[in-house]
């Protein structure tokens, strides 16, 4: 029988699909970290090594995803129902067990930055649903748990993947708008480093969609930036100086 090179390698690549997902390095914009002690806490320095790692890791994935979307988004839907079905189990009290916060936490980081790293490797319908359905299952999961730890957490990953897919906020106006909001929600948020991540993925988003606030949407009365002046003091009531600036 004649070598089918595709078939082939199939399912090694599926598996290596599946290696890359769950052991994804930190990217540079995740500044929300787990220190010694297992606390959640803002990053002080760099890792250069795992920016290095993450960037070859980020550059491999990419590649595999574009040889097969479909096992691609199939494995990361599958870790996705698996982490939030756990995560909302634990909904109630905080887990008391004496695991680290990041150690609960790790498979669901990792996803998020295999999530985020493949923006543009799929195809654009299939891109649309796919995000709906990991920022929708975020969110859900940021509402349903409990304790500053695990918030802040999964606060780091959806600002992570939202600031990493423009194009599809761009092509969907009411999610920008709700994204926006949940970002001005975390500006709130006093746990370390997830105000300054909410104002750099503002800043991102703003760079990426500016168009989007200065035109007025279908539905929309005015535009979004008016309703962002308005509401400017309140947003910013709880940043420090260097965040306001950077906002």
């Amino acid at each position: 029988p004649s070598f089918d090179a595709p078939s082939h390698y199939a399912p090694l690549l599926s598996r290596l699909r599946g290696l890359m997902i769950a052991r994804m390095a930190k990217p540079e914009e995740v500044i929300v970290v787990e220190d010694e002690a297992g606390n959640v806490v803002r990053e002080a320095m760099k890792d250069t090594d795992e920016l290095a790692r993450y960037k070859t890791m980020h550059e491999t994935l990419v590649y595999l995803a574009h040889l097969d979307q479909a096992d691609t988004e199939a494995q990361m839907q599958a870790r996705l129902r698996a982490q939030v079905g756990a995560g909302s189990c634990a909904a109630g009290p905080p887990v008391t067990d004496g695991s680290p916060t990041g150690a609960r936490w790790a498979p669901l980081n990792a996803l998020c930055w295999a999530v985020g790293s493949i923006a543009g490797a799929m195809g654009e319908d299939a891109e649309n649903r796919f995000l709906v359905t990991v920022i929708r299952d975020l969110l859900n999961l940021c509402e349903v748990t409990r304790g500053k730890d695990n918030k802040a957490v999964i606060a780091a990953n959806i600002m992570y993947v939202v600031g990493q897919y423009p194009r599809f906020l761009r092509n969907h106006w009411k999610f920008l708008k709700t994204v926006v909001h949940k970002l001005f929600e975390f500006m709130h948020e006093p746990h370390p480093g997830v105000q300054d991540m909410a104002c750099e993925t503002f800043l991102k988003i703003c760079g990426k969609c500016r168009r989007k606030f200065v035109v007025t949407q279908l539905g929309e009365a005015e535009p979004f930036v008016a309703e962002l002046l308005a509401g400017l003091a309140d947003t910013i009531a709880d940043l420090e100086a260097h965040q306001v600036r950077i906002e």
